[in-house]
């Protein structure tokens, strides 16, 4: 997925290039493989990031980006379904935290 500046049309000079990669492997494996592709980009304009290891709330906005390829798209819509729904769940519990501090 390609999000961020670029994917809003934003882009400025001094912008990267934000793309997310869904890697289905161990975290260990991620990382190594996140390693590999950021070697064979050689170039610091990339800022390339593993869907799974991101925090819910950017992997919210990196499904507002654009998808530059799936191999399988049913598995893009299912992870997109998923990540909405854990989202939302933990919207309502972030809400009555925040209200429960807004009145202490």
């Amino acid at each position: 997925m390609l999000y961020g500046s670029l994917a809003r049309n934003e882009m400025t000079k001094n912008s990267d290039i934000d793309i997310c990669i869904s890697y289905r492997g161990t975290e260990k494996n991620a990382g190594m493989f996140r390693f590999r592709v950021i070697c064979e980009l050689s170039n610091e304009k990339y800022d390339i990031q593993i869907f799974e290891q991101l925090p819910l709330y950017v992997q919210i906005e990196v499904l507002k980006g654009k998808l530059l390829y799936a191999r399988d798209e049913s598995v893009v819509y299912e992870t997109a379904e998923k990540t909405i729904q854990e989202s939302e769940d933990f919207k309502k519990y972030y809400s009555d935290y925040i209200g429960l501090e807004a009145l202490s």
